[in-house]
């Protein structure tokens, strides 16, 4: 299973605020309606290699995890951006906590961001972007 997708079921999961396919989507930015949130799987750390056996101790992939907020009130360049960072940070602690979880019958010994949300700038829409980079330690999976 692909770690956009473990971090999409999670949020999904762990989250009122969010829904996947409709505020909350993988591997793709899309036109939505309201705020939205997207995950994007990115190259992660190298696998962690152990004394014998096949597969490596475990895996380190990574996502950006990017929170978009609503249409630009007052044109291009004014989006109001307190409750997208609201959004942002909320996403952020979600994915702060697992530690010796499952996800997807995968087992993630941690996922952890690596710095709080920051400011992206705005898309060309005057959307204003946060964004965060997602580590995880995972078991390696064959499929």
């Amino acid at each position: 299973m692909a770690f956009g997708d473990d971090l999409v079921a999670y949020l999904d999961s762990n989250s009122t605020a969010l829904t996947a396919g409709t505020s909350l989507f993988k591997n793709a930015i899309i036109e939505t309606t309201g705020r939205a949130v997207f995950v994007v799987e990115v190259r992660g750390q190298s696998p962690q290699e152990k004394f014998g056996g096949n597969l490596p101790a475990y895996t380190q992939p990574s996502a950006d995890v990017i929170v978009r907020s609503t249409i630009a009130a007052g044109g291009p360049g004014i989006a109001a951006s307190t409750g997208t960072r609201s959004l942002a940070q909320n996403v952020w602690g979600i994915l702060n906590v697992p530690v010796n979880t499952n996800v997807n019958s995968i087992y993630y010994e941690r996922i952890s961001p690596q710095t709080d949300p920051y400011y992206m700038g705005h898309d060309d829409q005057g959307r204003a972007l946060f964004g965060f980079t997602v580590d995880s330690m995972r078991a390696p999976s064959t499929s």
